[in-house]
């Protein structure tokens, strides 16, 4: 920026001065060269609004547009008060009045004596002094002009002011857009060349000031934002800053946190060795922390910084263990809503589950493999209290026999050859504050089953290798196909935990037992996987849904839906035939009604179109392999093509 150059604040000169402003009033022309140009522009702007030259009163104290404008510039006034105050010290001189107005000319804030104040009483908060009002001065000018200016004697439009002069400087906001103007009134006489530069260098400092109280603001902010707690130590272990996260974890006071000291929390002396005297970084530590309320088990890191300054984050062992979780896939994405059926022992098994979903009990699921066992565990879950925590499956008959222990309750470093050297928490700690679902739980080892029985009674689980018992809150849902009642006869299946377990049972049906469920559930996949193939017109026909409902589906639930997957894939044409359906649906229904159940047999008749349909399928529509595969002659082939509907010409094309 171009400094601002002085004239000699001699008599002479200020009698000149004089002399053009009695001349501009008079309506005279003034010398140019007496006159600077952005004081003789001023002078215009005034004229022309018909401002007073003589007395001029003064303008109301506005108390209300005050105190809307100091709520609106409390980081501006906040930021300039001691500085004023430190510029009038600095001076040494009565009768001066430092100003702080906003880019409207209110002033804000005055640093004086109520003497000095008397002597400039447009300097009073509250009153206005722009242009437009008080007509040319040193702060309605900055604002105007937007740079450092001054204003001598009778350089003032109104002869009221003429005993003054004043200096200028305008603040900027951290983007550099104009907030105010800072500005210093004193008696002619005591003013002097560098005061202009004092008012610059005020000004410089309290927008200094104001970037600092942004930064420190943002920083907080940031700190808040995060899901860490952060707290920031001095070289004794003086909190010198901690975000409301840490406070949180911590059960700190936000307001008493800052002047504590990390020694409270943390008694671990070879960690706070390592964080106050070592100055040693370090990431996710598991630490204790030891509360009034209890104790604090989470991952703390360690960074110094500076000369002595160290910075703590901490992050919750159960949060972690939950975002842990969730990468892992365990969550829980199924509800009751998509648990399909109108069969009567499925609503009982329903109205079970949904019992279960509003208790803590331990639930036990009986049922065929691909009844929907896991389906209902997420249901119970997603209906919880639990529902956002995680939800953790563990596949009790996939696991290694010589690794259930570890899988299932973690383990401490050095637990055995092969283990992580951080250790790692087990299926229990990652689902702790959710769901556990332990699916095949009678393929669990009897040593593993000892471990289960004490966590269920206990809330409370040792990692491998560990003597510190971590206690977790964790909701048990157990699910078998297995006869636990035999196995615990068989001594394969522990009794105290199958009593345990057998809280809360739910038998889950098989589809043969869900009447009309089989032909429900083939339109809802039906429809599925259709949309997914991007076959939205495809349909099946009355003869080969009455068979899938006729099937007894061993396979359950499972079975049907990727029977009808492959069904959708293969079928050569938008409707799904009796022909299309697997070879193993063919031989049930060939064999005939099975004792009192009711459910239809194929006839004949249907068998026969079905196998003719196969057969040119088979040789693409070949007729002489087609009726020797079904040693028939080739007239009595056409005959039954012809009574069946069927048009050989579909099978040559494909």
């Amino acid at each position: 920026m171009e400094r601002t150059v002085y004239p000699p604040l001699s008599q002479n000169h200020m009698d000149s001065i004089t002399s053009q402003w009695r001349r501009f009033q008079a309506g005279d022309p003034v010398d140019a060269k007496m006159v600077r140009p952005m004081i003789h522009a001023s002078w215009r702007r005034c004229r022309d609004r018909r401002l007073p030259a003589g007395d001029m009163p003064l303008c109301p104290i506005d108390a209300m547009s005050l105190t809307l404008a100091s709520a609106r510039n409390r980081d501006l006034v906040e930021s300039a008060k001691h500085l004023m105050d430190k510029l009038v010290l600095s001076i040494h001189m009565s009768k001066s009045v430092v100003t702080l107005v906003d880019t409207e000319g209110l002033v804000l804030h005055a640093s004086a004596t109520s003497q000095d104040l008397e002597n400039v009483p447009y300097g009073v908060p509250g009153r206005r002094c722009d242009e437009e009002t008080i007509g040319t001065n040193g702060m309605g000018l900055c604002i105007i002009e937007k740079r450092p200016v001054h204003v001598i004697a009778s350089e003032h439009y109104n002869a009221s002011l003429h005993y003054l002069s004043c200096a200028a400087a305008p603040i900027r906001g951290v983007a550099g857009e104009l907030v105010g103007a800072l500005n210093l009134a004193i008696n002619t006489e005591n003013f002097h060349q560098h005061t202009l530069g004092l008012v610059e260098a005020a000004a410089h400092a309290i927008e200094e000031h104001l970037r600092l109280r942004s930064l420190v603001r943002n920083q907080k902010v940031i700190l808040e934002l995060l899901d860490d707690g952060v707290i920031v130590l001095g070289s004794d272990g003086t909190i010198a800053s901690v975000n409301r996260q840490a406070c949180d974890m911590l059960g700190l006071d936000d307001s008493r946190a800052a002047g504590g000291n990390i020694r409270d929390y943390l008694a671990d002396g070879a960690v706070l060795d390592s964080i106050l005297t070592c100055r040693t970084p370090f990431y996710d530590r598991e630490i204790t922390f030891q509360l009034k309320e209890g104790r604090l088990s989470c991952a703390l890191s360690c960074a110094p910084f500076g000369d002595f300054g160290v910075i703590l984050t901490l992050r919750e062992a159960r949060r972690m263990r939950k975002y842990a979780a969730r990468v892992a896939g365990a969550k829980a994405v199924y509800t009751f809503e998509n648990i399909v059926g109108n069969a009567a022992p499925l609503h009982e098994a329903l109205r079970l589950a949904r019992v279960a979903s509003q208790s803590e009990a331990t639930t036990l699921l009986l049922g065929e493999s691909g009844t929907g066992k896991e389906l209902f565990a997420q249901a119970i879950h997603n209906a919880s209290s639990r529902r956002k925590g995680p939800f953790v499956v563990v596949n009790c008959g996939a696991l290694p026999r010589n690794l259930v222990q570890s899988e299932l309750f973690g383990y401490v470093a050095g637990a055995f050859s092969g283990a992580l050297k951080e250790g790692s928490p087990g299926k229990f700690e990652l689902a702790d504050g959710g769901t556990l679902f332990l699916d095949e739980i009678g393929e669990m080892p009897l040593e593993a089953q000892v471990s289960l029985l004490r966590l269920l009674q206990e809330s409370e689980v040792t990692r491998l290798g560990g003597k510190q018992a971590k206690r977790i809150d964790v909701r048990i849902i157990a699910a078998t196909n297995k006869d636990l009642p035999t196995a615990v006869r068989d001594k394969a299946f522990r009794g105290d935990l199958y009593y345990r377990l057998n809280v809360l049972t739910i038998s889950i049906p098989p589809l043969r037992q869900r009447p009309g469920d089989a032909a429900l559930l083939t339109r809802v996949f039906l429809e599925k996987f259709a949309a997914t193939l991007g076959k939205n017109h495809i349909r099946i026909s009355r003869e080969a849904l009455d068979a899938l409902e006729a099937y007894p589906w061993p396979g359950n639930v499972r079975e049907l839906e990727n029977c009808i997957e492959r069904l959708v894939n293969i079928a050569p044409s938008d409707c799904i035939d009796i022909a299309d359906l697997p070879q193993n649906i063919w031989a049930d229904m060939a064999r005939g009604p099975r004792g009192k159940s009711g459910e239809a047999s194929m006839s004949l008749k249907r068998m026969q179109k079905a196998l003719i349909l196969e057969t040119l399928r088979e040789t693409g529509g070949n007729f002489r392999r087609t009726s020797s595969i079904l040693n028939i002659s080739r007239t009595t082939l056409y005959t039954k093509l012809k009574q069946y509907g069927i048009a050989a010409d579909t099978f040559r094309a494909s």
